[in-house]
């Protein structure tokens, strides 16, 4: 997955000019490509290449591969709480022992907002006095969710997601089977999120993002039934319908900031009515994660946005 080039320049020079940091954090929702930029950051330290990474030599593939006996790996992209002190003290064990092949030892550690506190104070001790060839790669979701005595000992970079035309241009490259009205459409329905935007069209998700896309349109035209229907079949079960509430919420937020910077937005809407349907979505969302049941709450969107576009459900 391509990652974000100002920062990969930033991180690049750094490396190059060795200020970068023992210990780095990248902070990002899922989907915007950290791991991919952690990886590719161990192989613009280890490579030997003349303009690090090259990707093509020995160094590079055997990152590539998960197999570079110098670049430790430990992914707790499971539950809350599910990056146990365990992983803290293999590290711990194997900390101070020299490096394989390298000057550096580089230990990657992803989604470290799963560490329970425990991990959290355990691995501080190490990030605090580690040895001079040992470095630290770390991923979150919300450094928030850290203790502030570990985000201390840390660089943070925060990777965001792509402007929705370069994620459309990028879908485009990833899936040359996307047309272009669907990669725009997936983009602006992902808020820019290239990962999940992929997965979304590889899932067979796109029905639901055209459904979002659509909805504005079918209540002023009173569809009910192509709506009913619709949100029947893509979004019928509380994980569909909350991700359907999701997209229309990021078109709609789209198309409102266009239409009050008087740009042609994708869908014809006033910005107060996008704000209005904005708080109505928020609603929506929480009654879902309520558990109220999915017919009441598609029931209810749909009286209250027909209220706002003028349609007549």
């Amino acid at each position: 997955m391509p990652i974000a080039t100002e920062l990969k320049k930033q991180l690049s020079a750094a490396a190059a000019e060795g200020l970068l940091s023992h210990a780095v954090l990248i902070e990002g929702e899922p989907g915007v490509g950290k791991r991919e930029l952690a990886l590719w950051l161990c192989k613009a330290l280890l490579c030997k290449s003349q303009n690090p990474p090259c990707g093509r030599c020995s160094v590079c593939k055997k990152i590539d591969g998960g197999n570079h006996p110098d670049v430790e790996i430990y992914d707790g992209s499971g539950a809350a709480r599910s990056f146990h002190i365990e992983s803290i003290r293999e590290i711990k064990e194997s900390l101070w022992l020299a490096p394989n092949e390298s000057d550096i030892k580089i230990y990657v550690l992803l989604e470290i907002q799963n560490m329970t506190a425990e991990a959290q104070n355990a691995l501080l001790k190490s990030l605090e006095e580690p040895p001079e060839h040992a470095r630290f790669i770390m991923t979150c979701q919300n450094a928030g969710m850290l203790l502030d005595t570990v985000i201390s000992r840390c660089t943070l970079y925060k990777l965001e997601p792509f402007s929705d035309g370069e994620c459309a241009l990028r879908l485009k490259s990833v899936l040359p089977e996307l047309s272009a009205e669907d990669a725009d459409l997936l983009a602006m329905a992902y808020a820019g999120n290239l990962g999940r935007a992929r997965t979304a069209f590889e899932e067979g998700r796109l029905p639901l993002a055209k459904l979002a896309f659509n909805t504005p349109e079918l209540i002023r035209c009173a569809k009910s039934y192509d709506l009913a229907a619709g949100l029947a079949s893509a979004a019928g079960d509380r994980a569909s319908l909350c991700e359907y509430i999701e997209i229309l919420s990021n078109i709609i937020g789209r198309c409102g900031v266009d239409s009050a910077a008087g740009r042609t937005a994708p869908i014809r809407i006033k910005p107060v009515q996008a704000v209005k349907i904005m708080e109505i979505l928020s609603r929506g969302k929480e009654a879902a994660f309520q558990n109220c049941m999915p017919e009441l709450i598609q029931s209810w969107l749909c009286a209250k946005l027909s209220a706002v576009l003028g349609g007549s459900l």
